[in-house]
């Protein structure tokens, strides 16, 4: 949305930081959006065996090109870099995929462009419904690899980016994953485009690369045009066109410090300890298992998170068998070691992933899902319980149970793992015997019942995105309330004081998974309120671990017990950390505010 309607010096545009940092330099507007797709029928039998063949060759060529991304992207920056390609050359390669494209062209009699549109459409309209940010946005996929295919089988050509001779600043109304892996890495100053969320993979390859970036900006890609001089704050979410000269020097002076305070941490390997003395533990939320890569690159302690439910919907229309996910699990444990891996049973509705005949649900996100869906469909929960348990006997993995709202899901669910823990002992089939099953705190209910669940909980992990969602009832991705998410809402920090207490009192471990562990400003509220285990995307560990060595836990509590005493909104929690805490800890926050 656009702060300023006039186009002059220091014209500002606010949207949402995805990637930290600052960018300073010329814009390059992208237009890449999808012709119209034209259908033509075919004729008689030797037609199709035509239009057949020629789906063949395009998913060969379109393969090849991912390859060659994927290796470029490999060889340039490294293998942690190139995971989001994985995917996508899987899809070229799901043998059910392709044969749904060839039964529409079949039963149809249509062209392989039509077909490929009308398969990916109604894949992209299960993605669309899931509640989950993180998996609705890897839609982007689908389309993504349907928009090259398309490409490929109409003979259009896309304008080579890989080769840029100035720096640049990418402005578009959104940026394909695997356009985005062609750009000239070396060129390329940051991103900022008309959609996406913090899940988007536009946010994810800025935060792979280190550069800043900033969506969801509505109508970016309109307003700038290439040439212009603009700057990107990834930080706050905001973009600057055609800056004052005061304000370039500014900028520059922050980028300058943001740099080497990022620099110093990456090459000492420090520890995450407040200089008080507290230790810290900080962990990575990944998807993919190539993601791993980047955990050591960023000094994660092990897995916080992980999302199992790409193995269900990479797998559709069928489900992952035991063996698939064990495979999948024991490398998670082998290469997580005593730091371990955190596994969250599949979040998904059985309506949105056509893994049951269930009627559309009018509310979803108070519908048949996550747990619930798992105690319904056992058969599913048990083959997952199965693999997970597996895998534990080769390092230290952990069970989290999603959307718990009562004790007795907990118990129904741990009747089921202990169940299976009985066949496998039967089978003389090794595993954890101690394998801790925990709750993912995300709904009201579960909050106000903390005490209860602690005693029959191994740990608390607090899902601060759907926490706020549900206990503020507003949908983030709605425009017209997303202003009343607020992460420092009196209510969600007098929840996030409960379950620290419960836990404690419980002796159980209790981490927080949602972005409020990623944000410097909330993470010292939440070190205040005693969490001491914090997990985020694995690129945002340096940031946050600076923020921790800034600061003395003693002066972090008083502030938060300040706040919960003191204020009744939100906007006077937010006017006060941002005075106080350049104040109290100047080392950190006077420079990184500034």
């Amino acid at each position: 949305m656009s702060l300023d309607l006039e186009r002059s010096h220091n014209t500002k545009f606010k949207g949402l930081g995805v990637s930290p940092g600052v960018a300073i330099g010329t814009a390059l507007r992208l237009d890449e959006r999808n012709g119209k797709l034209l259908q033509s029928e075919l004729k008689d039998a030797t037609q199709i065996k035509t239009e057949i063949r020629r789906l063949h060759r395009a998913i060969d060529t379109a393969r090849e090109q991912l390859l060659a991304i994927k290796e470029r992207i490999e060889r340039e920056l490294g293998a942690e870099h190139s995971y989001i390609l994985d995917a996508h050359i899987l899809m070229l390669e799901d043998c059910r995929l392709i044969e749904e494209i060839e039964r529409i062209i079949r039963s149809e009699r249509v062209n392989a462009e039509w077909a490929v549109k009308t398969v990916t459409d109604r894949l992209l309209a299960v993605y669309a419904s899931i509640k989950d940010d993180y998996l609705r946005e890897r839609g982007s996929d689908i389309e993504d690899v349907a928009g090259r295919l398309i490409r490929v089988l109409s003979g259009e050509r896309t304008a080579n980016l890989s080769n840029l001779k100035n720096d640049v600043i990418i402005i578009a109304d959104e940026i394909p994953p695997s356009y985005a892996a062609e750009l000239d890495f070396s060129r390329v100053l940051a991103f900022a485009t008309d959609v996406g969320g913090w899940t988007s993979h536009t946010a994810i390859i800025a935060r792979s690369l280190g550069i800043p970036a900033v969506v969801g900006l509505h109508d970016i890609s309109a307003r700038i045009n290439t040439g212009d001089t603009v700057v990107i704050d990834g930080t706050e979410g905001i973009v600057i066109l055609d800056p004052s000269r005061a304000t370039v020097r500014q900028y520059r002076a922050r980028r300058a410090r943001q740099r080497r305070q990022l620099s110093e941490v990456l090459k000492s390997q420090l520890p995450a300890i407040t200089t008080d003395g507290q230790s810290f533990t900080l962990r990575a939320n990944i998807e993919l298992p190539s993601e791993i890569e980047a955990i050591d690159r960023f000094g994660a302690e092990g897995i916080g998170l992980f999302r199992s439910e790409f193995l269900f919907l990479n797998s559709l229309p069928d489900l992952p068998q035991e063996e698939e996910q064990f495979a999948f699990y024991r490398r998670l444990a082998e290469v997580t070691g005593e730091d371990g891996a955190c596994i969250r049973t599949f979040d998904l509705g059985g309506d949105k992933a056509g893994l049951t005949d269930f009627e559309d649900e009018k509310n979803p996100a108070l519908g048949l899902r996550a747990i619930r869906l798992s105690l319904k469909m056992e058969n599913i929960f048990r083959t997952q319980l199965r693999a997970i348990l597996r895998a534990s006997a080769y390092g230290r993995l952990r069970i989290m149970l999603p959307l718990i709202s009562s004790i007795a899901e907990l118990r129904a669910a741990k009747k089921i793992v202990e169940e299976v823990k009985d066949e496998l002992r039967r089978e003389g089939t090794a595993f954890d015997e101690k394998i801790p099953v925990g709750v993912m705190i995300e709904v009201p209910s579960a909050v106000l019942s903390a005490d209860l669940l602690a005693r029959e909980a191994d740990f608390f992990s607090i899902g601060t995105n759907d926490l706020i969602q549900y206990t503020l009832a507003v949908d983030r991705t709605n425009e017209q309330v997303a202003h009343l998410f607020q992460p420092l809402h009196p209510a969600i920090l007098a929840s996030l004081r409960m379950i620290a207490e419960s836990a404690r009192k419980a002796a159980i471990p209790v981490e927080v998974c949602g972005e409020m562990a990623a944000n410097p400003i909330h993470a010292i509220v939440l070190m205040g309120f005693g969490l001491t285990c914090l997990s985020m995307t694995p690129a945002s560990i340096p940031l946050i671990k600076n923020v921790i060595r800034a600061v003395s836990l003693q002066e972090v509590s008083k502030l938060a017990d300040e706040i919960v005493m003191r204020f009744a909104t939100s906007q006077e929690i937010e006017e006060f950390l941002f005075r106080e805490l350049p104040r109290r800890f100047p080392h950190f926050f006077s420079n990184w505010m500034r």
